[in-house]
């Protein structure tokens, strides 16, 4: 006897029964998230099995579509005929890229729909309402997926903003409900991370993501419930996120202190979280490193949880180790890095499609690498470097448009440069770091006031000279002390300096000019 669907095969004369939340979800033609939501918050028929704890739920067809007859208060009856079944996506989810198109599409029509309200106005008025809950339930699923998707980064960044900017085009109509704002708010901060993040896939663009974060936070003003707050939150700690990178470290301390009784609150869990590594990322970046060790540990380490909480264990084991690291503590350092290692290598068996968590694992090799340089090992550095850097050239063929791993491909170029010039191969080290300094030579020219082009060009400067000073190339070291200072000194004019970058680069690069060029008639300043 051939297999029978249990959602899809009826005897006749019965009632088709969908089980579980899954099936359920598909019946729409949305996740499982958004009707567990309707089922608390607009009363979805949902029933459950009496007597079992923890009984799974199940639905029946037809009081579904009576559900969605009612909650179009008295607009025209659906349609005759199936209500289409949604297909389970391929792995790799090619279905985002329709999702999105069919997202803008819908939006668009409301918009037309809403300027002929005069003319039809009950068919309208249903209309819209339709479709604001159909773009609510797409960006709710969007905003799962999107980060996590494979293609290249442009690509989903260019979709997800268009189909965001549609649908907060909606959720500024005058009947708006506020959960459509909620998730176009949300939608928003989802589209800030893919323009501008440093621990995933991204633009680098931090402009464009400060002013998503922007149109977020208006879409929210005003909304005085829970679920609103929960939103702003979010989008208030990204947003501090991208102002501590920006050097804007007062704006950051104040945007996240907003979020705090918010964030905070017991239940909270992924949202505590991510506040606490906000709060250890900004009091690094402001050189204070025992809060930072502090508030990475008060992240909760949960062993059994989805892949974004994976992500986030290993990213407070990063912010533990890197304070550490600047405290001196270095065997504390490499041994946090060590099990930031595992927890990524982990993570990535278990979700191996999760770019974040592949990004994550060459991050913490990289990592663990350059400490080891530090420690005086070069001898253990250089092959994971080479390895690491050899992973992070792979990921960027596969996607040009993302200009974050781009940045990570020089980042690693320089230490595995350094971890040579540390084994004195100096004829393999200074063409690597010669490279590094060249590389982002042009990336800072075509935006010369970035603080990041600045910081990223000035430490190449710095290593390259310390390499080309040992070699006996003391007049060539000496000039790119001078032009290392010289980005410090603007950088500290316009207020981008950072401890890590006066602990990591500029102290150390007056230190060397001085010993290597007071008084030798070369290029350099003594007085850096």
């Amino acid at each position: 006897m051939a297999s029978e669907s249990l959602s899809d095969t009826a005897v006749a004369g019965k009632a088709v029964r969908l089980r579980g939340w899954k099936e359920i979800g598909r019946w729409f033609g949305v996740d499982e998230r958004t009707v567990k939501r309707w089922e608390a918050s607009r009363g979805l028929p949902v029933h459950r099995v009496p007597g079992e704890p923890r009984a799974p739920v199940f639905a029946y067809e037809h009081e579904l579509k009576a559900w969605v007859e009612k909650d179009r208060d008295g607009a025209a009856a659906v349609a005759d005929g199936p209500v289409p079944v949604v297909v389970e996506p391929a792995p790799r989810r090619p279905w985002l890229t329709l999702a999105l198109l069919l997202l803008a599409v819908a939006a668009a029509s409301a918009l037309w729909m809403g300027k002929r309200a005069a003319e039809t106005a009950q068919v309208a008025d249903a209309s819209v309402a339709d479709l604001k809950r159909l773009a609510g339930a797409q960006v709710a699923a969007l905003n799962d997926q999107l980060d996590s998707q494979p293609g290249t980064v442009a690509v989903r960044a260019a979709l997800a903003k268009e189909a965001v900017q549609v649908l907060g085009r909606v959720a500024t109509l005058p009947d708006a409900p506020p959960a459509l704002k909620q998730e176009a708010a949300e939608g928003y901060r989802r589209l800030a991370v893919l323009q501008n993040a440093i621990d995933r896939p991204s633009l680098r663009d931090r402009s464009a993501a400060r002013g998503s974060l922007r149109q977020a936070l208006a879409l929210l003003q005003g909304d005085p419930g829970a679920e609103a707050a929960a939103v702003r939150a979010k989008v208030q700690i990204e947003a501090a996120r991208q102002a501590a990178g920006d050097g804007d470290l007062a704006d950051a301390t104040q945007l996240l202190e907003q979020s705090r009784s918010v964030a905070l609150q017991d239940g909270m869990r992924g949202l505590t979280g991510d506040w606490w590594l906000a709060e250890s990322a900004i009091q690094g970046w402001k050189g204070d490193y025992t809060r930072s060790v502090q508030a990475a540990r008060k992240v909760e380490r949960v062993a059994d949880g989805d892949a974004l909480q994976a992500l986030q264990n290993t990213r407070a084991l990063d912010f533990e180790a890197e304070a550490l690291y600047y405290l001196q503590d270095m065997e504390g350092a490499l041994g946090t890095y060590k099990q930031a290692v595992s927890a990524a290598e982990s993570g990535l068996k278990r979700w191996p499609e999760d770019g974040r968590l592949r990004w994550s694992l060459l991050r913490q090799k990289w990592n663990l690498g350059s400490t080891l340089i530090q420690m005086q090992r070069p001898v253990e550095a250089a092959p994971i470097l080479a390895d690491t850097l050899s992973g992070w050239q792979g990921v960027a063929r596969a996607d040009p448009s993302d200009e974050a791993v781009r940045v990570w491909v020089w980042v690693t170029r320089l230490s595995y440069g350094q971890a040579l010039a540390g084994m004195r191969d100096y004829a393999r080290a200074i063409p690597v770091l010669g490279e590094a300094v060249a590389e982002r030579r042009a990336w800072h020219a075509a935006r010369p006031g970035d603080a990041d082009r600045r910081r990223l060009l000035m430490k190449a400067q710095a290593s390259l000279a310390d390499t080309l000073a040992v070699a006996g190339r003391t007049r060539e070291a000496c000039a790119l002390y001078a032009e290392s200072g010289r980005l410090a000194d603007e950088m500290e004019k316009a207020g981008q300096l950072t401890g890590y970058d006066k602990s990591e680069t500029q102290i150390p690069v007056r230190a060397a000019s001085a010993r290597h060029c007071a008084g030798n008639g070369a290029d350099g300043r003594a007085d850096l």
